[in-house]
């Protein structure tokens, strides 16, 4: 990947998405889910993201036909101000679908209530920038570190109904109607065919609302470490088409909403991912890219819809 080589480097963006509303989040910027270009370039990322699936802590419990599919378009442009500092601001479309809602009941069970409705609109408008703090490259190896720094502006809708009327749940919206703030710190290491990639993101949401309802989505953690391999050409510089494969361990934290100034106990938690992926280098110009992310292990609070799969494609454009 010797065309490629000296201009890839990483950012920071929140990671896979929960049923805990990180559909809100920053997301596949790179197979590895945080990694993005120097220079100039555009991106377009869709992703579709299912939860049918009921935890009461980490313990699965039979769903009553409760869901929430949510379709995501990321449109991305980043900018290299320098070879160290690079700007980047995306604008997801999003559209969301809800069947049923799950809660604690009186008892702490899982309780059902029907509800039904959906919104489609853009989302919240996120600004980065990312400043690399290291870099080596040598014959062998380029070794990279950055940190990052960013905000996530309200631009998303807040006030979208469902089928009965009523304002739908604030991950069901497709804006947060908050201000937050990001920073984060990124690694990455590339030896001959294989790279690796470590990333964290702290998020610290302001306060929102849907409806006519103040809301506040909790502090949130990010974190993955992705592989790379390139399997195809076996020569740098033989071929100008480059053929990755790639295996990432992803996992969100994230605390407890707050609603009206109230706890939200059924919202927060942890889950962890599995996410294999392949990538294709078209030239100097274009990189295209698909992945699978598995959710492989729940553990949230109270009793929540968790995300069985999300897939995930982009095209990216170099200027």
């Amino acid at each position: 990947m010797p065309a490629l080589l000296p201009r890839l480097a990483f950012s920071l963006a929140l990671l896979p998405a929960t049923g805990m509303a990180c559909e809100f989040c920053l997301l596949s910027q790179g197979i590895s889910p945080l990694q993005t270009l120097n220079g100039a370039g555009l991106r377009v990322n869709h992703r579709y993201s299912l939860l049918d699936e009921v935890y009461q802590g980490s313990r699965e419990v039979p769903n009553e036909g409760a869901e929430e599919r949510f379709w995501t378009t990321e449109m991305s442009g980043f900018y290299g101000i320098t070879d160290n500092f690079l700007l980047m601001a995306t604008l997801p479309i999003r559209q969301t679908e809800g069947i049923g809602e799950v809660g604690s009941g009186p008892d702490g069970d899982a309780e059902f209530e029907a509800a039904r409705g959906g919104a489609s609109d853009i989302g919240d408008l996120s600004l980065l920038g990312r400043y690399t703090v290291f870099k080596h490259h040598s014959l062998a190896a380029t070794t990279l570190l950055a940190v990052t720094a960013g905000v996530k502006l309200p631009s998303g809708s807040t006030d979208s109904r469902g089928d009965s009327g009523e304002f739908l749940d604030a991950h069901l919206q497709t804006g947060t109607g908050s201000t937050d703030f990001l920073v984060g710190l990124a690694a990455s290491h590339a030896l001959g065919r294989f790279s690796v990639a470590a990333n964290l993101l702290a998020a610290i949401p302001g306060e929102g609302e849907f409806g006519q309802t103040e809301h506040q989505f909790g502090e949130s953690l990010n974190y993955d470490l992705t592989a790379k391999y390139r399997l195809l050409p076996q020569t740098p510089g033989a071929s100008a088409m480059q053929w990755f494969i790639s295996l990432g361990l992803n996992g969100e934290w994230r605390a407890q909403e707050q609603e009206e100034g109230a706890t939200v106990g059924d919202s927060g938690g942890h889950v962890l991912y599995l996410t294999p992926g392949v990538q294709v280098v078209l030239g100097t110009h274009w990189i295209v890219e698909a992945s699978f992310q598995q959710a492989v292990q729940h553990d949230l609070d109270g009793v929540q819809l968790g995300e069985t799969y999300k897939i995930s494609g982009g095209v990216t454009y170099l200027f």
